[in-house]
């Protein structure tokens, strides 16, 4: 039986749906078959990210309102190997419910290694919908102690729920913190209250590659750091990467 994951913050923009294709391609990396539902009703990324939204016909509106089996709503990603995509629904009205969900997930899991599930934004319906069938959570922070502190918030929603979560802190800029215009690691982890899993640097490689569908380069950072995350979720002890030459 998979594990499945549940990528969230608090605000909109600390980067989610980044997180939540990249860490799924580093775990196929890895030789795990992942699976990775897109939760953001009305505002879905995940199918352009990895390269399949000209073949989704169906989303997950379709599966729970019985307009096609579960199996005929995946679509296989053609940037990345044993990744596959199931496309939020188009209309926020077609939110799942967190029943739906949990029904949902304990299907697929019986055929993944791991489920990833990208999270709306906030804490309203959406959130209560894909954290429902969780295991554990990755909660996402920008470097600014504003989204520091909505993560603290999402975190001792997920405590309540009895859901082990880690922070993952996205677009660091290494300059402004030694220059002391933004907070370092130690302050955010400070205001976040989780312990960190993984820093993802600010890097324009991501940002190019999530907008044309295409995968990360074999040779960046991101792609190293977001290795470094999926192995510190399988258990290895891997240390942080050197961001001293990023600006």
């Amino acid at each position: 039986m998979g594990t499945i994951t549940v990528v969230t913050s608090g605000k909109g923009g600390a980067g989610k749906s980044t997180v939540s294709a990249g860490l799924g391609c580093a775990l196929a990396d890895m030789g795990h078959k992942v699976l990775l539902l897109d939760g953001d009703a009305g505002l879905r990324s995940l199918d352009l990210m990895l390269g399949v939204s000209s073949s989704a016909v169906y989303d997950m509106a379709d599966v729970f309102e019985g307009r096609c089996e579960p199996v005929r709503a995946i679509y296989p990603s053609p940037i990345c190997r044993d990744v596959s995509v199931i496309a939020a629904p188009v209309h926020l009205e077609q939110l799942c419910s967190p029943e739906d969900m949990r029904r949902l997930c304990l299907g697929f899991v019986q055929h993944y290694d791991d489920l990833i599930i990208d999270c709306p934004a906030g804490i309203g319906a959406g959130f209560e919908a894909a954290v429902s069938a969780a295991h554990r959570a990755l909660v996402v922070s920008t470097p600014d102690l504003v989204c520091a502190r909505d993560a603290n918030i999402v975190s001792d929603l997920l405590e309540a729920k009895g859901i082990p979560a880690r922070l993952v802190i996205n677009r660091l800029r290494p300059r402004p913190i030694r220059k002391g215009k933004t907070p370092d690691i130690d302050a955010l982890i400070d205001m976040a209250g989780l312990q960190l899993i993984g820093v993802l640097p600010e890097d324009e490689i991501v940002a190019t590659a999530n907008a044309n569908g295409n995968p990360l380069p074999m040779q960046c950072t991101a792609r190293e750091a977001f290795a470094n995350i999926a192995r510190r979720l399988q258990g290895e002890n891997v240390p942080l990467m050197d961001l001293s030459k990023h600006k």
